[in-house]
């Protein structure tokens, strides 16, 4: 479907990454759609976000990508360093059954956990998924960075974007692991040169914006995509992936032949004159 649709030419944006990246854009087609609004050109656009997706599984999709000029958001966020390690294959030919029922979305605002369910979230992490994300950090930091090579030596622009995550509730219980992943992406940006996206807290992002402290319901999903569509805008202008304007061509100016014509009064009023001056 993706190679389907760059046929055309247009340029690729992608966005790779777990459940958390999958519920943060509002759709394929009113991401492309937005940029336009917004002054960018037109570009196709995928999120393929999928649920518990590793660094591992992303190097596959990014290797089954068409060599195609490409934006490739790399979404980060905790979770994603915890992913366990794994040689697997990783198949990019579509199980029918499976997509034909296929939705981007398994959270909205019609329901979502209370305050209190939320908060109890907190210590759970702590105390379950904090020392695995310890203990596996280190391996999924290499994956980060093969995933970058990748996408680099294919030719494409890859740049690491993080994740949206509730604030209003976390504060700052994260702080330990949230700095350590950044501090991460941060050495593989300057060591690259690539992009570390992150507009958390330029979002505004509130409670009701999220299902718990991570997957983003619909009204987080306009502001979080907004500033991506802005962002993505910015990126194709930095990276030249804006087509030039067609050129203007002015009416080329018209002599008639017929002899009764009277001639220009002189050469510079026959100038000014095609000119529409």
């Amino acid at each position: 479907e993706i190679r389907e649709a760059v046929d055309s030419g247009m340029e690729l944006v992608i966005l790779v990454g777990g459940s958390c990246a999958r519920e943060c854009t509002v759709s394929d087609s009113g991401w492309a759609a937005q940029i336009v609004r917004r002054g960018g050109p037109e570009v196709v656009t995928y999120n393929i976000g999928s649920r518990n997706q590793t660094f591992y599984e992303d190097v596959a999709l990014v290797n089954g990508l068409p060599k195609v000029p490409a934006i490739v958001y790399i979404g980060v966020n905790m979770g994603r360093f915890t992913s366990p390690y794994t040689t697997k294959d990783v198949p990019l030919t579509p199980d029918p059954d499976r997509s034909a029922g296929h939705t981007q979305h398994h959270y909205s605002k019609a329901r979502i956990l209370t305050l209190a369910q939320k908060k109890a979230l907190i210590p759970d992490w702590l105390a379950r998924r904090y020392p695995v994300f310890k203990a596996r950090y280190a391996y999924n930091l290499g994956q980060l960075e093969r995933l970058i090579r990748a996408c680099k030596r294919r030719g494409f622009h890859p740049m690491m974007l993080d994740l949206p995550r509730n604030m209003a509730v976390i504060g700052t219980s994260f702080d330990r692991p949230i700095g350590r992943y950044h501090r991460g992406c941060k050495a593989l940006a300057i060591k690259y040169d690539v992009p570390f996206v992150n507009f958390v807290r330029e979002a505004r992002l509130v409670n009701r914006d999220f299902f718990d402290l991570a997957h983003l319901v619909e009204p987080g999903r306009v502001k979080f995509q907004r500033l991506l569509s802005d962002k993505t805008i910015r990126l194709l202008k930095r990276y030249d992936m804006v087509p030039d304007p067609e050129p203007t061509v002015s009416p080329s100016p018209t002599t008639s032949g017929s002899p009764s014509s009277e001639p220009s009064a002189s050469p510079s009023s026959s100038a000014s004159g095609a000119s529409g001056g």
